[in-house]
């Protein structure tokens, strides 16, 4: 194996490479010898040769298989890997668009990382999902984990859809149990429009959305897990706030409107209303919001936001738990090594106007396209955040300044009852 490992190299020559003061190398530990490596957003667009050094000196690879991200590549580039062919098994970072084959899971090293846990369709697949959190709520209480509208998947659970429908005829969203991107989602007002030949998932649609100057909107949030024994989540403090493209009516007559209905992103640039910013530092117009500026909105309008973001977390933290035993039974069948698999997930969060949130969607994979400015600036420093907890170097701690501290937050499990009475 030519590759080096950075960890066990840099330990070996601690004094001699400290005196040079490597860019992006932090020290931690008690003696402060173990060496953390930092990736810093900047590097995206500055170029650093300096910044470059640490990966091109120690020979750090990735690969990118099934999937297309600049970001990521630029990233890493940036900070001196070389992409190797995707067939290649000498790489420290895999990056892909599916799961992982159980073969090539076991066939890991100690030293190798890989963007996906097995098993994690039991998250983002919404059949998946859905029942995962129904289980938890017969086994731990309904309002302990109610977190999703009222769902059914047909055509198997047809009849208690249909009576569920008797008893309140408001619409019902209509979403295949495994795309994104807002394809082959639908508003029904009857029963009889729904077709049965394919398993789909139907939902009680949420007629009382949260409004923004007459427009509904969805949150996309970034969360990072590291572990799934023990489980360890990370929250980016930044997410985007995506609008509507028409003024909301629950009318019936506008069930049919998917600019109305849908915040998706994917189907919302495709409107003639659709109004994109080009201004990185603006992030409160048009049709794509930072989380940060629609908090301050919400504030401004006498919103609790801070028991809105208690509320999400535990939405959050409650939704992983809910596919917790299977992906941590898969990891300790197929996995070899503890650190060798993480995952960020793209969690689709809707506010009703009780400022009650509700779970969407669980993205795999979620998108890192950066088709605006704010993309760019919010997603270049989640990648790096993310690429500096999940490397093969500890968390970093001690003297360094905060502000090249990652901007995750953790959010800590105690214990399952102490997430219970939250």
């Amino acid at each position: 194996m030519r590759l080096v490992l950075l960890r066990q190299d840099l330990s070996a020559k601690t004094h001699s490479v400290k005196s040079q003061k490597l860019p992006c190398v932090a020290w931690s530990g008690v003696s402060k010898r173990i060496p953390v490596l930092l990736f810093c957003a900047e590097a995206i667009v500055s170029k650093d040769v300096a910044i470059r050094s640490v990966g091109e000196k120690y020979n750090l690879a990735f690969k990118i298989v099934r999937t297309e991200s600049r970001l990521v590549r630029g990233i890493l580039v940036n900070h001196g890997f070389h992409e190797v062919h995707p067939n290649s098994n000498d790489f420290n970072l895999m990056w892909t668009g599916s799961h992982l084959k159980p073969y090539l899971l076991r066939s890991l090293q100690d030293f190798q990382k890989v963007n996906h846990f097995p098993r994690s369709f039991e998250l983002t697949r919404k059949d998946r999902l859905y029942k995962n959190i129904q289980r938890m709520q017969q086994t731990h209480g309904f309002q302990n984990f109610h977190i999703v509208p009222q769902t059914f998947v047909l055509p198997a659970e047809y009849q208690e859809f249909s009576s569920s429908f008797s008893k309140d005829k408001g619409a019902w969203i209509i979403k295949p149990v495994a795309s994104s991107r807002g394809r082959g989602i639908y508003l029904v007002s009857s029963p009889s429009q729904i077709p049965l030949d394919e398993n789909i998932l139907v939902s009680r649609y949420i007629s009382n959305p949260l409004l923004i100057d007459g427009f509904k909107f969805d949150v996309r949030l970034y969360v990072l897990v590291t572990s799934y024994d023990p489980l360890l989540i990370y929250l980016y403090e930044e997410g985007l706030a995506r609008f509507a493209t028409v003024k909301y009516d629950h009318a019936t007559a506008n069930i049919k409107n998917q600019f109305m209905h849908l915040t998706n992103y994917s189907v919302n640039k495709k409107s003639s209303d659709y109004v994109s910013c080009d201004d990185p530092e603006v992030e409160d117009y048009g049709n794509k919001w930072s989380m940060s500026a629609m908090l301050r909105y919400l504030r401004q309008e006498g919103k609790d936001t801070t028991l809105l973001m208690g509320q999400i977390e535990d939405l959050i933290v409650k939704a992983l738990l809910s596919a917790e035993i299977h992906i941590a039974t898969a990891c300790k069948m197929f996995v070899p090594h503890r650190c060798n698999c993480f995952e960020l997930y793209g969690f689709d969060v809707l506010i009703d106007s009780n400022l009650k949130p509700w779970l969407l969607e669980v993205n795999l994979s979620p998108s890192l396209a950066c088709d605006a400015p704010l993309d760019l600036k919010i997603k270049a420093s989640m990648i790096s955040d993310m690429f500096s907890l999940v490397g093969k170097f500890p968390f970093p701690t001690g003297s360094e300044s905060q502000s090249t501290m990652p901007k995750m937050k953790r959010i800590v499990q105690i214990s399952f009852d102490y997430i219970l009475k939250a």
